[in-house]
């Protein structure tokens, strides 16, 4: 088999994926990425200031967008 990755405009791609689809499922593995994943292994280590103080700065960030969303509804 041959691998292909292609970047195609919102406004054609469920035409492309209907197309996708159609073709017999012996010739064609469609695998769509996870747009939720985290992409690479260094988004979960701390860097600079940060470094040693927050364990998992993945977690320490949802938490600060929640605060500020608190903080938006009360004004």
């Amino acid at each position: 088999m041959q691998k292909i990755i292609i970047k195609i405009n919102s406004s054609i791609y469920e035409h492309i994926m209907l197309f996708l689809q159609s073709l017999p499922k012996n010739l064609i593995d469609i695998q769509i990425p996870n747009k939720n994943s985290i992409p690479s292994k260094a988004s979960t280590k701390a860097f600079g200031i940060l470094k040693g103080k927050i364990k998992d700065p993945v977690e320490w960030q949802r938490e600060i967008r929640e605060d500020r969303d608190i903080y938006r509804d009360a004004h």
